[in-house]
């Protein structure tokens, strides 16, 4: 696997964006830079015009409440680029040495750490060569590839943050389980959501308290030092940095009405450019082999992955179901998809045949239409558009020959490795037979 890691982080890297970035990930990466280059994470008297932007481009910069000038994100978004830009401090503090590749690169890194911590939960139930082709498979088929590895979003922890509480979790490692939560609570507060669920679901069904307790000390601690970051970067102490409150939140979701909420939720699953069922119409697919073994599967991948439906109606509660505008594919059910991986991928290795000669041309499809966009860093669509148009659609209409062509070869790759992989798989089986 670490062959194949290290090929997916050079892939990754490959084809991060360089140029042209959506607002919150530009933002995250200038306050990022500014603070690897000069200890400080304000830009009082700083030319941020200077600052390339394209047409659809703003920084979310403000006066905070100490008076400074400050990029407006989450705590973790900012801190987990700074290292990067610590290794890059020789390019220098002018306008013109701002450079997003170390954040980049940062995001790359975080994901395919995020694939080895799955892979190592995975190996547990399955050999090592199918862990490593169902953790390909998200790698390389779903927008864990085009969003997730692509920038430096607030996701890049939260997903990261998922899989390490997975990973201890498999190991009874408690403390750890609320390290990695607390890594995702520097991402987006309300992943406190998942923990808690994780946490308090595995004490009560185990009847162990002393899971809760340790997974709520140390996942808390990180929620004080969040709290702590914002307090020196913006003058108040507040976990979720420069945001409103929970309560703010839920005063402006309660103005809207009970269509917009469901229209919203629908949003998150089904619509053609942001829906996770529609780019990832796998999980349609693995559905009936876990419904069918669900008693049978771990109860911590059960738990995650009811947190992880819990966590996705919050989050169509609390914000617009596009998630914004300039990227290729959702990123608002990403940690949805993550927190289903482990109980989806265990209930894959117990398919009916007819349920695998499915889901092979289903992947192969889903490779295309994801690296396609991995590599054209093209084709958005504006968040008006997520009911009306599909990135993938938009490209077969501009250049439907390559996009076809390209999804054929994507499709018969995938063929042809099943394949090989199916006949491996019965000469190893042979022997074992003729024994018998």
């Amino acid at each position: 696997m670490t062959l194949t890691g290290l090929g997916i982080f050079i892939l990754y890297a490959a084809t991060t964006a360089r140029d042209r970035v959506v607002n919150d990930v530009l933002s995250a990466s200038l306050a990022a830079w500014r603070i690897g280059t000069t200890g400080q994470p304000w830009f009082d008297d700083f030319p941020l015009d200077e600052i390339p932007t394209g047409p659809d481009q703003q920084l979310w910069t403000g006066v905070a409440g100490n008076g400074h000038v400050a990029v407006f994100r989450s705590p973790g978004a900012i801190a987990v680029g700074v290292p990067g830009y610590v290794l890059r401090r020789q390019g220098g503090t002018d306008p013109s040495d701002f450079s997003l590749l170390p954040g980049a690169l940062t995001a790359a890194l975080l994901a395919t750490v995020t694939l080895f911590l799955l892979w190592l939960v995975l190996r547990l139930h399955m050999s090592d060569g199918v862990a490593a082709l169902m953790v390909l498979t998200l790698g390389l088929t779903t927008p864990m590839w085009t969003v997730n590895a692509n920038s430096l979003w607030t996701h890049s922890l939260t997903v990261i943050g998922i899989a390490g509480m997975s990973w201890a979790t498999t190991r009874e490692r408690w403390w750890l389980v609320g390290v990695f939560g607390g890594l995702a609570l520097w991402g987006r507060l309300h992943m406190a959501l998942v923990v808690a669920i994780l946490g308090l679901g595995l004490a009560l069904w185990r009847r162990r308290p002393r899971i809760a307790l340790e997974v709520g000390i140390t996942s808390v601690s990180f929620m004080v030092l969040a709290a702590a970051w914002s307090r020196w970067m913006y003058g108040e102490w507040s976990p979720q940095g420069p945001y409103p409150s929970g309560p703010a939140y839920a005063g402006a979701a309660a103005d809207k009405s009970l269509t917009d909420h469901l229209v919203n939720q629908l949003g998150l699953w089904v619509s053609p450019d942001r829906g996770i069922l529609v780019w990832t119409p796998l999980l349609l697919v693995l559905a009936p082999a876990v419904f069918r073994s669900w008693r049978s599967l771990p109860d911590w991948t059960r738990v995650l992955a009811l947190a992880g439906v819990a966590y996705t109606l919050v989050q169509g509660f609390l914000n617009l179901f596009p998630g914004g505008s300039g990227f290729y594919g959702y990123r608002l059910t990403l940690e949805l998809l993550v927190c289903l991986f482990p109980a989806f991928a265990i209930a894959a290795t117990r398919m009916r045949s007819w349920e695998w000669w499915v889901a092979t041309p289903v992947i192969g499809v889903q490779l295309g239409a994801i690296s396609f966009g991995a590599f054209a860093e093209g084709y958005f669509l504006r968040d008006d558009q997520s009911w009306t148009d599909n990135s993938l659609a938009l490209a077969l209409r501009t250049f439907p020959i390559p996009v076809v062509t390209w999804l054929a070869l994507c499709l018969a790759l995938v063929l042809l490795a099943a394949r090989i992989v199916g006949q491996h798989a019965r000469a190893r089986h042979v022997p074992e037979t003729a024994d018998a």
